[in-house]
């Protein structure tokens, strides 16, 4: 993608969460988002379908990077020097990376987006969690491994959808802290 097409991207994207700041997802139009942005008509629909595949590249945009287990250093946290198999650490970096993106997740959960984000989250965090469950890193007692995955990602989602009603209040360690001590 060009300079050009992220520039757009990134107009639609601020745009679109300014409109989730204003009015419900179900009560958005793409005339809403167009009007913010100062993007064409003929522009937005080169780059998207509808609405509902601009959210969908939006949280594909944010979860992308936040399920990717890179430990690179970045500006609000850096674990860089971590083992990829410290799991607490890797959820310690989602975290951080949901929190960076506070005020745009904040939106969308609070909307009739919510069950599209928290299935993302879901699908997101699977693969990780699935590595602890088998390295016994995260258990569930006299659960099968099945089992287990569904509660344990459902408690993930529920700690962040947690989180992030009450304003991302504890740390992205404490929130850790909590999944790895109702899980050993």
């Amino acid at each position: 993608m060009d300079r050009r097409q992220k520039k757009t991207r990134l107009a639609l994207y601020k745009a679109f969460q300014a409109c989730l700041g204003e009015k419900d997802y179900a009560d958005i139009s793409v005339e809403d988002v167009l009007a913010k942005s100062g993007i064409s008509r003929s522009t937005f629909y080169a780059h998207f379908k509808s609405k509902d595949d601009l959210r969908d590249s939006i949280m594909r945009n944010i979860f992308s990077h936040v399920f990717s287990h890179s430990l690179e250093g970045e500006s609000s946290h850096d674990f860089s020097k971590s083992s990829v198999l410290d799991y607490e650490h890797l959820f310690t970096h989602i975290l951080y990376h949901l929190r960076d993106d506070k005020s745009l997740i904040r939106v969308l959960l609070a909307s009739s987006c919510r069950q599209a984000i928290m299935e993302e989250m879901r699908a997101g965090v699977e693969p990780l969690i699935k590595r602890c469950i088998k390295d016994r890193t995260l258990v569930k007692r006299g659960v099968p491994d099945e089992l287990a995955l569904l509660m344990l990602r459902e408690d993930f989602v529920v700690s962040v959808s947690y989180w992030f009603d009450r304003g991302c209040l504890e740390s992205p360690e404490i929130m850790t802290h909590y999944i790895f001590e109702a899980n050993k």
